[in-house]
This record gives structure tokens, C-alpha cells and sequence, in this order.
């Protein structure tokens, strides 16, 4: 645990419970990653799975509060305050804490949603393929995802290809050749003319790596084998190949949808 005087921001501490070893009792909480107490032992314990934002500010110890970060320390050391940088390790992706002065802030994706680092841009995404409730389109799909505040999302490199596979295999159906859970990106105008394989994202995130639409993760025929433009893009199940270009207007073979949103 790595102690600071600090306040968490909007939260008061008045009516909490009285704890005179609040520190200790989130230590030994596995999903406990903050604790926040006052000079008076009131205690406020932070639940991982409960908690997507959060911020710490900085303040003195005339104030009496006092945050405690559950954090892993190099070599068990403790850091100089300039160079602190909690990493929360509970989850199943590491979470930082930013900072900006003495304010520290926690952002982590909703219940079970998973977090992907993206390079370029320098951002962060939460994803999560679901079953829609019927086959859709993709105007079906992306108002499924719209429904819930959420857009159809984009992959951007190979690892989260492989990711929204597994998931779609964990949904427990039993997928067929071919069937499809939809991804953003539709062929450009120019390309449905001239077969060619450059895409536009509507999502306001997606920026793809060279391999994401490569020979080996994905296959792009184009045209089905009745000769309609397959001008969209889904995750494939059951195939060698995990990207595939699909029909936008047909829901034969499209049974779900990857939602995303831009975490920060």
C-alpha cells in the first residue's frame, strides 16, 4: 500500500463506517485497490469491479485525509512522491493511474469489457463482441451498439482480431461456418468499383496496423459466391481467416456485433 495525504474527490466521508485499520482491511480485500480514511479512522474502501473512474488530489497533513493506493512497488521500495505512479495489478490488464500535479485519476472499462492500448493513435479503447437478438445488417448491428451508447467498433491489429474471436467462441452457440460478428470499417467508394482493399471507419478511434487486413488474418473475396458486393467487415468464426469482408445489406450469416467505445 503507498500512503499520501489526500482527498478523493466528491466523496465525503461523514456517515462512513469507523475503521481503525482501514488500510489493512483493503490489503487484505482482494478487489479493494483504494483505501480513503480520516484522522477520525471514518474508512472508504474502493471496489475494483465496482469502481470505472476515480480521483485523488494531494493535500496536507493538517487536512487529515489520507489516501492508500494498493499498488505493486519495485523491489519493494517506496517511490519519492515526484516519481509516484500507482498501477492498480487486480484486473485482468494493469491499470495506471494518471497524473497531472497532485492529482491523481483512475479510468478503467465497465464490468467485464476489455481494454486495448492502441499506438497510433495514442489511445485507449474498451471492447466487447455481443449476440444480437436476431441476425441483423449493419444497420441492424451499429443501432444495437448505438442503443446502448456504445459504437460498432473497429479492430486495429491482429491481438484484438484473436481477442473478439475467443470471445465469440465463449458466447457458448454453437457458430457455423462463415457466421459472422460485424466490425466497423466499409470498403471506400472508389475500392467497390475497382476491387481494391482500403476502408473508412466511422467510429471516431480506428486507426489499423498493416497486418490487420493482411493474407494471414484476413480474407477479402469482394463478392459472395452469388456475386453481391461484400463491402463490410466482420470477425469470422470457424475460418482460417479471421477478418472477412461480408455483405452490408444481408443478415444470413451476421449474428453479432463488436461494440466499442474510446476509454480516453
Amino acid at each position: 500500500m503507498l500512503k499520501i495525504f489526500g482527498k478523493v474527490s466528491n466523496v465525503s466521508l461523514n456517515s462512513t463506517m469507523v475503521d481503525t485499520n482501514c488500510m489493512n482491511t483493503c490489503f487484505t480485500q482482494d478487489d479493494c485497490f483504494l483505501a480513503y480514511f480520516n484522522s477520525q479512522d471514518h474508512c472508504q474502501l474502493f471496489s475494483f469491479n465496482a469502481t470505472e473512474s476515480l480521483e485523488v488530489v494531494k493535500t496536507t497533513k493538517a487536512d487529515g485525509f489520507i489516501v492508500a493506493f494498493k499498488t505493486t512497488l519495485p523491489n519493494n521500495t517506496c517511490p519519492a512522491y515526484d516519481s509516484m505512479i500507482p498501477v492498480v495489478n487486480i484486473g485482468e490488464d494493469p491499470v495506471s493511474w494518471k497524473r497531472s500535479g497532485n492529482t491523481f485519476s483512475f479510468q478503467k472499462c465497465r464490468g467485464d469489457w476489455k481494454m486495448f492500448r492502441r499506438t497510433n493513435p495514442n489511445i485507449t479503447v474498451c471492447m466487447k463482441p455481443f449476440l444480437l437478438p436476431k441476425r441483423g445488417n449493419l444497420t441492424e448491428a451499429r443501432g444495437f451498439c448505438e442503443k446502448m451508447g456504445y459504437k460498432l467498433s473497429g479492430v486495429a491489429s491482429v491481438e484484438e482480431t484473436q481477442w473478439n474471436l475467443e470471445q465469440m467462441i465463449l458466447t457458448g452457440i454453437s457458430l457455423k461456418n462463415w457466421e459472422t460478428f460485424y466490425i466497423d470499417g466499409i470498403r471506400t467508394q472508389n475500392c467497390s468499383l475497382t476491387r481494391c482493399n482500403e476502408f473508412e471507419w466511422s467510429d471516431g478511434y480506428t486507426v489499423i496496423d498493416d497486418a490487420v487486413l493482411s493474407s494471414t488474418n484476413a480474407d477479402l473475396s469482394f463478392i459472395d459466391k452469388n456475386q453481391n458486393r461484400e463491402d463490410c467487415l466482420g470477425v469470422v468464426a470457424r475460418y482460417s481467416g479471421r477478418i472477412n469482408d461480408v455483405r452490408c445489406d444481408s443478415a444470413d450469416l451476421n449474428v453479432g456485433v463488436v461494440c466499442g467505445y474510446k476509454l480516453f
